[in-house]
């Protein structure tokens, strides 16, 4: 298609109209065309439906606490079915896709992808070979237990997969933990059933358990640095999971669920025993136990959890972790908990304690992600929420999935989305007018867009510059058009993208 300038687009341009987009998200007027986000449809409750992505129906989310004071960043989560992650999470639904969801503060979608297969969990931004990536898991879930069989995933800026990642040892990786480290290694947690005699807490001589297993990957050859199996060191007695009477139910007797670098050894999590361990990254012996029946720690008032999920050391030397805390003595809300940990006098105590708005227990799942400025941004697992405080406990942010949609983990990070596809575009007459429909999923800098109108797709002319308004924009501009498309602006006024000529109707 051909193009001529449009002298009125510049910065000052783009920031007025970016400026009375956030004023008015529903409608801008903006003299010759009217402006306005994507609405919801009819029959819709829970999935967004786009014109210009008519494939893409993300979850929509309530936000009940708008944003205020936040840390800069997008939100990142990975919308499963009601109330758990299953198999049947993946499944198509008649009013939205499961999938991986980065929004923004007002709930919008910046980008959305569905798994080729299974489910998506544990979307998180990190760093590898010194840029950010995206990265998550994807496979199949066993319900219950509740754990995996899958591989895990780094993808770039372009969200192009750069590596894909597989336990050694022909096993499959759960989706609980994939943590990336400075060293390019991944840190990934396996489920592997093993036959063992759990007749000394009342089970069957040859039973079927769950064994946790750590794997350290070097990411770009594939092979196994470093591995570790529970049963060497954590004995079946420390479990508070209920011991099947059938030897043929999986006995998931540790469930573990979180690593991640401690110096020279690994902090793990681990959900049916109520403990997270401190292991030797050279021997694999077990330094210390925080919590559980074999607590090493004298635990301070109210600091004792279960059944968690999270564990992270933070510069400070505390340890944060998300407490489930459905069977924790007098406690009926999970949190998201902050220890003080003494190694020398073995002592632990509570630093920061913040329970949901709502008092939510959840059942599975949460995280606690501690952000720079020293807010906590919580998933609650299994109830369908997420929250950023601050550093007094003040609640700045707070939002739901507005159906029974749950999401494992959430987190609040910076990212920078390039995607290498073409801004989408659609087109539809009116009386007098036709309305432009423009999105680029997964591009977090566009601050306007450009609409283009002509006789056929070879001869498109610019005809009125808009503020992009939520995922997917509507300009409504004078006329009757045969052939549409789109550029995608910056704050900046330059061209990040340019859609193809498509036929209006």
């Amino acid at each position: 298609m051909t193009t001529t300038p449009n002298a009125a687009v510049g910065r000052r341009s783009v920031l007025r109209m970016m400026a009375a987009a956030a004023a008015v998200p529903a409608l801008v007027s903006t003299g010759t065309a009217a402006v306005a986000a994507a609405a919801p449809r009819a029959g819709t409750r829970a999935g967004h439906t786009f014109v210009s992505r008519p494939d893409l129906n993300p979850p929509q989310v309530e936000i009940s606490t708008p944003a205020a004071g936040v840390e800069p960043g997008h939100v990142l989560l990975t919308p499963a079915g009601a109330n758990k992650l299953n198999a049947e999470a993946a499944a198509p639904r008649a009013d939205f896709q499961p999938g991986a969801l980065i929004m923004d503060d007002l709930g919008q979608p910046v980008w959305f992808s569905q798994p080729a297969e299974g489910v998506i969990a544990d979307m998180k931004v990190q760093q590898y070979q010194g840029k950010p990536v995206l990265t998550w898991w994807e496979g199949a879930i066993h319900i219950p237990p509740g754990f995996g069989e899958g591989r895990f995933v780094v993808l770039d800026e372009n969200y192009e997969r750069i590596a894909t990642v597989s336990p050694a040892n022909g096993l499959q990786g759960d989706m609980h933990e994939f943590v990336l480290t400075p060293q390019g290694t991944a840190l990934l947690i396996i489920y592997s059933e093993v036959r063992a005699d759990t007749t000394p807490v009342g089970g069957a001589p040859d039973a079927k358990v769950l064994e946790g297993v750590i794997q350290e990957i070097d990411i770009a050859t594939g092979d196994l640095l470093f591995e570790w199996r529970s049963l060497e060191h954590v004995t079946l007695d420390e479990s508070f999971y209920p011991v099947p009477k059938d030897p043929e139910e999986w006995f998931d007797y540790i469930h573990l669920n979180a690593v991640c670098e401690d110096g020279d050894a690994l902090l793990v999590s681990a959900r049916c025993t109520h403990a997270v361990y401190r292991i030797d990254r050279a021997t694999g012996e077990v330094n210390w136990r925080l919590n559980g029946k074999k607590s090493d720690f004298k635990m301070g008032p109210d600091a004792p959890f279960a059944w968690q999920h999270d564990c992270r050391r933070l510069s400070d030397g505390t340890i944060s972790l998300f407490d489930n805390a459905a069977a924790a003595p007098g406690r009926g809300k999970s949190r998201a908990l902050t220890l003080g940990v003494d190694e020398t006098a073995r002592t632990a105590n509570v630093v920061r304690s913040h329970e949901s708005p709502e008092g939510l227990l959840a059942p599975n799942q949460g995280n606690t992600q501690v952000l720079a400025n020293g807010h906590l941004f919580v998933g609650w697992g299994g109830e369908p929420y997420f929250t950023e405080f601050d550093e007094n406990g003040a609640v700045l942010f707070h939002g739901k999935f507005v159906d029974s949609i749950t999401s494992y983990r959430a987190f609040r990070s910076a990212w920078v989305g390039r995607p290498l596809d073409a801004p989408a575009v659609a087109g539809q007459p009116g009386d007098d007018v036709t309305s432009v429909y423009a999105s680029w999923n997964g591009a977090t800098e566009v601050a306007a867009w450009r609409v283009l109108t002509g006789p056929d797709e070879a001869n498109l002319t610019p005809v009125h510059d808009a503020p992009r308004v939520g995922f997917e924009t509507r300009v409504d501009v004078p006329g009757a058009a045969a052939f549409v498309g789109v550029q995608a602006l910056d704050a900046e006024g330059a061209v990040l993208g340019s859609s193809p000529a498509v036929a209006v109707g």
